[in-house]
């Protein structure tokens, strides 16, 4: 029989059906039993009596049950048990001040802690939650930092039980039926032993959130400090370019996992993509792990990372982020190895090169890359040794190929020029020297038209 609430303190009790959790609290069981208790204790931040859920998380966890309520989560998008932030899997208090350095400080609520302000706020944020209009959206600089913060992959490692006081002592005798852990406790002056719900909740004096914003600041230091030593200033990404990994991709020497293989994404996909978002100059994939996709603007890929990362691909979940500038070292051989995934790609052809014009090069230079020397044809080359060889006065081989005239359009035969151009010469000066053989068109013989090819066809 539901409860009868007359007054107002009464009617802002909460009633849900289900509670607002992440997926590591659920644990790793696809079946859960959970129990609902109406109105089951207060909520530890709002004092506010609210829906109670219990549930065992996992096969190895304890049981878990919701610590503050629902208005209360949803204000600070938070986990009801393990109070994370549900979209990026990270402590209140580091994701609040990834938003606070990148200029999105309008995305922090501060939570009031006294009785009739809290109220207030309580009323304001359910109004705002039944409109619609509860949170503010980062901008786009704090959404990429904390992508690349993220930890979205469950750690089912946190559910596992408490540990047993009398194992400590060495008093335990349950052996192997005692619910807790049989392991040592941590020091008792590590500060990660140390952890509330309201600290948390809050983001003050949170021993993790303050392990993962000084870990961040080493790897931090330490990037800039490999960057200095290289003669290298500045951010190491790439200036347009993401890299975009598949979330079930399995790393060297892993067997594949059990199941159906999955579908295979081809580069058509990762366009049809990541199109709209701008202008792609190229994608460069590996079938088994991800792709490299090169936008022609930065703010494009900005635009992309932040939409496109933790979707699919028929159905591959894929994570997105920016991709590292290759070191000064290895561009030649990053150039390199592009030009050959290109041409392999394209069935061995490739896409078109510039090419250099004939004679534009010297004898010694070397080739740029993504560019071929042109080559005369084979009648040109045997046109231009016969030329050589008759302006030395020597007798040119009876097997060797045929040189090439061009017909002139009155009639008569124009000499090919050698490869590279050459001196310009008067009018009649070559005329004592050798002209080059007609060349031969099968269409131009007389012995293959009409009666002729008839007749040899009847010997």
């Amino acid at each position: 029989m539901a409860s009868i609430k007359r007054d107002d303190h009464k009617q802002k009790w909460e009633e849900t059906e289900f509670p607002l959790v992440c997926e590591t609290c659920l644990g790793d069981n696809p079946y859960v039993r959970m129990t609902k208790e109406p109105h089951g204790k207060e909520c530890k931040i709002c004092e506010t009596p609210f829906t109670v859920f219990a549930w065992q998380a996992g096969t190895r966890g304890r049981l878990k049950k919701v610590e503050i309520c629902r208005t209360c989560a949803r204000t600070k998008n938070v986990c009801q048990v393990c109070i994370y932030d549900l979209q990026y899997g990270l402590p209140v208090a580091v994701r609040d001040r990834v938003l606070s350095e990148e200029g999105s400080a309008g995305a922090v609520s501060a939570v009031p802690q006294s009785d009739a302000n809290r109220s207030w706020y309580n009323a304001q944020n359910e109004r705002a939650i039944e409109q619609g209009s509860a949170g503010a959206v980062p901008g786009t600089r704090a959404a990429l930092k904390l992508q690349s913060m993220a930890r979205m992959e469950p750690r089912y490692e946190r559910n596992l039980p408490k540990l047993c006081s009398f194992f400590a002592r060495g008093e335990c005798n349950r052996g192997s039926k005692c619910p807790f852990r049989h392991e040592l406790p941590r020091d008792r002056n590590d500060p990660l032993s140390k952890q509330n719900t309201k600290d948390r909740f809050y983001g003050s004096n949170d021993p993790v959130a303050d392990k993962m914003i000084g870990r961040r600041k080493e790897r931090e230091e330490k990037r800039r400090e490999e960057l200095k030593a290289r003669g290298e200033e500045g951010d190491e990404r790439a200036v347009s370019t993401l890299y975009m990994r598949f979330v079930d991709a399995k790393k060297e020497g892993e067997a594949a996992p059990a199941g159906p293989p999955p579908p295979r994404v081809t580069e058509m996909d990762i366009r049809d993509k990541f199109y709209s978002h701008g202008e792609i100059s190229s994608v460069r994939m590996h079938k088994d792990f991800g792709a490299f996709v090169e936008f022609t603007t930065a703010e494009a890929t900005e635009l992309a990372i932040a939409s496109a990362n933790r979707t699919d691909i028929k159905g591959r979940k894929i994570y997105v982020n920016w991709a590292r500038q290759p070191k000064r070292g290895n561009e030649a051989a990053a150039r390199q190895r592009e030009v050959a995934q290109r041409t392999s790609a394209g069935g061995g052809a490739g896409p078109a090169r510039p090419v250099a014009p004939p004679g534009g090069m010297k004898a010694g230079s070397t080739v740029p890359l993504g560019f071929a020397p042109a080559r005369p044809p084979a009648e040109v080359t045997a046109a231009a040794a016969a030329h050589s060889a008759s302006s030395a006065g020597l007798v040119p081989r009876v097997n060797a190929a045929p040189s090439v005239g061009v017909p002139r359009p009155g009639g008569g035969l124009l000499g090919v020029p050698r490869p590279g151009g050459g001196p310009i010469r008067r009018a009649g000066g070559n005329a004592a020297r050798s002209a080059a053989p007609k060349p031969y068109y099968p269409s131009a013989d007389p012995g293959r038209l009409g009666s002729m090819a008839a007749q040899n066809a009847s010997r």
